[in-house]
């Protein structure tokens, strides 16, 4: 076993309107390597962590600048991927440009499976776009939840359709019903 590959992770909850969510990163070096989005439910948020990880207490001060744009954004405003910080290492060349172009789509905005396959060069490819959108590992930050269905309805979305709309009220400047 080399030693010196093994990662140690940290995490921080994160309230907001919809629930608690959470980052895991790492503290050397600073990278996220997950953002759970928000649960209903304080155990469901932790037992999520815990089957993917096991954080340890730690802090780097970074994150408390990415948590406080989390928060801003849960208040409707805009967030911007911190580029530098996302960690790639388990996702291949393809599902990273899909990621990318997937941030591209504007804060408010929609965009369906089929129009991000052409815009990534791949226009027989919605149902990987699809499948890149569920095993996003930074959901909000790379905003999957605004790709939506080529009939117009939302499709699906890892913190379930419930949520996926409620986001995209929020990014409408439309009322949101609890």
């Amino acid at each position: 076993m080399d030693w010196g590959l093994i990662m140690h992770y940290s995490h921080v909850r994160i309230p907001t309107v919809f629930g608690g969510a959470a980052i895991v990163y790492s503290c050397n070096p600073f990278q996220l390597y997950r953002l759970y989005l928000p649960r209903k439910s304080e155990d469901l948020l932790t037992r999520d962590i815990q089957k993917d990880f096991s954080p340890d207490p730690g802090h780097h001060p970074n994150i408390d600048l990415l948590v406080d744009q989390l928060k801003l954004y849960f208040q409707g405003h805009p967030i911007e991927p911190p580029w530098k910080w996302l960690a790639w290492q388990d996702l291949t060349a393809l599902h990273i440009q899909t990621l990318k172009q997937t941030a591209r789509i504007p804060y408010g905005s929609v965009c369906t499976y089929g129009e991000l396959a052409q815009k990534i060069g791949r226009p027989k490819a919605a149902r990987f776009v699809g499948s890149c959108m569920a095993r996003n590992p930074f959901p909000i930050i790379i905003p999957c939840h605004r790709v939506i269905r080529s009939d117009g309805t939302i499709g699906c979305f890892g913190g379930g359709p419930e949520l996926k709309q409620k986001l995209l009220a929020l990014e409408s400047n439309e009322t949101i019903s609890n």
